[in-house]
């Protein structure tokens, strides 16, 4: 039996656009034959279709009649009139995407500060006002830039996929992950697990991500933030085969034996029949504040913590300082409150305390308080 040969169609033949079928008024355009006069496409490049669709479509018009320099002055005209639609067309799409590349501009800079996506209708008419007044002629670009609410919330929205999505794509290339977990709780006592992924890849390309933000409206038991980080580990698609190692807070919840969220994890890595060793840790970063207890460094924090609690606890007191800081025109105008429990508060307070060092020293003179010897010359 003969074998079955395959046609090839003649559409997907590679055929060359003839330069003297522009007599047809036809030009090439995108390797296709398009006629300059209705603008329509030919299906198949042949000399015999361009003729046909002439002599069927445009064969009784004017164009006809046309000597042959009438008519090559025509095809220079329609050629350059094609041309300056299509650079019009091209130039509308590069404009559009500008307003809504500066639409997606504006509502980052309000996700990354924080504001309510109504600040977006603010913004907008504040920039109207500035071009109104110092370069008119473009208000029209400016007022097409969408900043409604709905507008800016979307755009974070999409924002916020697109990273999600990027942040999955790195973290299924990774050959070995650790997971950081911190579990506090907010302003208004809702507790929130922070999960960050330290990862490197086979290349050794080490990334170190923000994972996920968890809130937490019930319980946070040792199985609730491990219910928590499970999910959030099948969310990104993370291998736990290739977990190495979990590092904690000082929650009991994440740092106890035998029910805490560590060891649920790495007990649950083992039953699902992953081998490798997962290293525990404590967080490091909290054994800095265990300087803060040393003899003379808590000799230091005792005067500190109380001449500051003494300004800032009282109204009359505290305003009285602050009227200080505004008359020498100081950096800062007021202190920073101690809070033992977040120990990054140790630092920040001290800077503050140091930057307006001499101001706290004449403050406690002028109202007879102690201490103002050891802001002179501590």
């Amino acid at each position: 039996m003969s074998a079955i040969v395959k046609k090839t169609k003649v559409d997907l033949e590679c055929r060359a656009f003839n330069p003297e079928w522009e007599k047809y008024f036809f030009t090439e355009r995108f390797r296709q034959a398009q006629c300059l006069i209705c603008l329509k496409t030919v299906a198949v490049i042949k000399e015999y279709n361009v003729r046909r669709h002439w002599e069927t479509q445009h064969q009784a018009s004017s164009f006809a009649s046309m000597s042959a320099a009438e008519r090559k002055e025509a095809i220079v005209k329609l050629s350059s009139n094609l041309q300056k639609s299509t650079s019009l067309f091209r130039k509308q799409a590069t404009e559009a995407d500008k307003v809504t590349r500066a639409s997606y501009e504006v509502s980052r800079i309000l996700a990354r500060r924080m504001k309510p996506f109504t600040d977006g209708d603010f913004i907008k008419e504040c920039i109207m006002v500035v071009i109104d007044s110092l370069c008119p002629e473009k208000s029209s670009a400016f007022e097409s830039v969408s900043l409604s609410p709905r507008t800016v919330c979307r755009r974070i929205e999409e924002m916020s996929d697109s990273v999600s999505d990027s942040l999955k794509t790195c973290c299924s290339n990774f050959d070995a992950f650790e997971l950081a977990l911190d579990e506090s709780t907010d302003m208004k006592d809702t507790a929130q697990l922070a999960i960050f992924i330290l990862g490197v890849t086979a290349v050794l390309q080490v990334y170190e991500e923000f994972l996920q933000l968890v809130p937490s409206h019930g319980t946070t038991t040792g199985q609730d933030i491990f219910d928590a980080v499970l999910q959030c580990v099948k969310q990104h698609s993370l291998d736990l085969s290739r977990l190495v190692c979990v590092t904690t807070d000082g929650a009991p919840a994440l740092t106890g034996n035998k029910k805490c969220a560590a060891s649920l994890l790495v007990r649950h890595c083992e039953a699902a029949g992953h081998t490798q060793p997962i290293h525990k840790l404590h967080c490091i970063i909290h054994q800095e504040s265990l300087c803060s207890k040393s003899a003379n460094l808590t000799d230091v924090m005792s005067v500190v913590v109380k001449v500051v609690n003494s300004i800032l606890s009282r109204s009359l007191n505290h305003c009285q300082f602050q009227a200080l800081t505004d008359e020498v025109n100081a950096h800062y105008g007021d202190l920073l409150y101690f809070c033992e429990v977040r120990w990054l508060s140790h630092g920040a307070m001290l800077s503050r305390v140091c930057d307006l060092q001499q101001d706290i020293a004449t403050f406690l003179r002028q109202k007879d308080l102690p201490d103002a010897d050891n802001f002179s010359n501590p």
